[in-house]
């Protein structure tokens, strides 16, 4: 699995502070079977610059539309943590003429979804409409952009539900060991920053308003769009809903991290429960690195695969000592990570550390077999076509291509890539990544350790 490490939602997510939205309507409606091509995904420009890719899909009556910006929590001003997701909560907020209310009553009657999220590296907004009230629907799109109400009452309502969110957070197992972890890998930076109720009492409007205008410039966008829509009208859809956005962006890019060694012993976080949360990280690779192809299919073995995997195969099957491990690799574009997770009764988290340790130094000691390289080709070339199945589906994945810096072609040549690696090749990476004693380990709960 690949992690674009975010910035959370409120309630189960606040540990990494990465947005949360609800699905919109069009999760719900099912391409046909081989219906589209990806290959006819369109490079789509309109009179005034804007880019955007263009999956023509007319199943559907209907249009989804996938944005973002780079720029997060990461960008935010010192001591202003938090108005990046004031200004999310904010953009479906009221527009023009219409407050709160009147915008969130028209979107119902048009039957029209949209809301924004933050991340720690990306804004993002997701925007779906019936395409037999497109005009309406657009049209409340560019309000949002151009003429954005920040009135009083949601602005206070956002500020008390993110801290509310915040309180809750300091109970919460995830939230504690991602910041455990944070502080001990890239203390100072702004990945270990977070939100607290005094930096989120002291936003104001202007500030919310004055990081809009930074961050959500045309230079920064990027733009997705899967459905019933002509490139021709795209070009002025384009223009029509971003136009009014700064041509420049003025917002300084956060410098790349650079991770301490790891601590010998575990950090230990305390937290009344049953259970201890086992969070543990390590150096990840670079997006763009040659051997990403290889590093994601080791982890798939080492932890991604579900049940399949070697430590699901050990810590659970064999032994039973968690539901669930799991493993992954954090893509950011300021910091690379080997993560991993999983829980167990306190009085067994000591042991299930220590074998982490030890499948981890095994695979960069042996590498995997043949037959775990085939398994592990077989499902990641396998399963890609699941991610397609409907217009939002294929829009948020295109767009998290163009985020990792991935071509128009990527969907057609994404699986060779995979196919071309190597026994030799993974082993290579195991050695080079799978070292033990470069990883931190974070426990969170009551846990006994030797």
């Amino acid at each position: 699995m690949i992690r674009r490490l975010s910035m959370a939602c409120l309630g189960a997510c606040l540990a990494a502070l990465g947005a949360c939205q609800s699905p919109g309507p069009a999760d719900a409606l099912v391409l046909r079977e081989n219906e589209v091509s990806m290959a006819d995904v369109q490079v789509v420009t309109s009179p005034g610059g804007i880019t955007a890719w263009l999956v023509q899909e007319d199943f559907v009556p209907m249009v989804a539309m996938e944005m973002a910006w780079r720029g997060g929590s990461a960008s935010e001003p010192t001591g202003k943590d938090g108005v990046g997701w004031l200004l999310s909560y904010m953009m479906n907020e009221g527009a023009g003429d219409l407050d709160t209310t009147a915008y969130g009553a028209r979107m119902e009657d048009l039957s029209m979804d949209f809301g924004c999220g933050v991340g720690m590296d990306w804004t993002t907004c997701s925007f779906t409409t019936l395409t037999a009230t497109e005009d309406e629907s657009f049209e409340m799109l560019r309000l949002a952009f151009a003429e954005l109400r920040m009135d009083t009452e949601p602005f206070e309502r956002a500020k008390r539900e993110l801290i509310a969110g915040l309180n809750a957070s300091e109970m919460d197992a995830k939230t504690l060991a991602s910041r455990a972890m944070n502080e001990a890998i890239v203390p100072g930076h702004p990945y270990a920053r977070h939100p607290t109720q005094h930096s989120v009492l002291a936003a104001s409007k202007a500030d919310v308003r004055r990081l809009k205008q930074q961050l959500m410039a045309r230079d920064r966008l990027l733009v997705v769009v899967v459905g019933d829509i002509s490139a021709d009208e795209l070009k002025v859809r384009l223009d029509q809903v971003f136009g009014s956005l700064p041509a420049a962006s003025g917002l300084e890019e956060p410098i790349d991290a650079t991770p301490r060694p790891a601590t010998h012993s575990p950090i230990v976080k305390k937290l009344s429960q049953p259970q201890t949360l086992v969070l543990f990280s390590g150096p990840g690779i670079r997006r763009e690195d040659p051997d990403f192809y290889a590093a994601y299919l080791l982890n798939y073995i080492l932890g991604g695969g579900g049940l399949s995997s070697r430590l699901a195969e050990d810590i659970r099957e064999k032994r039973g000592l968690t539901y669930g491990v799991a493993t992954g690799l954090s893509v950011q574009p300021h910091l690379w990570r080997w993560t991993g997770s999983s829980s167990t009764m306190n009085q067994t988290a000591g042991e299930v550390v220590r074998l982490v340790r030890e499948n981890i130094a095994r695979l960069g000691r042996d590498g995997p077999t043949e037959q775990e390289l085939a398994d592990a080709k077989a499902y990641t070339t396998g399963a890609f076509p699941l991610a397609f199945d409907s217009n939002t589906k294929i829009a948020r994945n295109l767009l998290g291509f163009r985020q990792d810096g991935m071509g128009v072609d990527y969907v057609q040549e994404r699986n060779s890539h995979f196919e071309a690696v190597t026994l030799e090749d993974v082993k290579r990476v195991a050695a080079k990544y799978m070292k033990p004693e470069a990883f931190t380990f974070v426990l969170v709960g009551e846990p006994k350790i030797d």
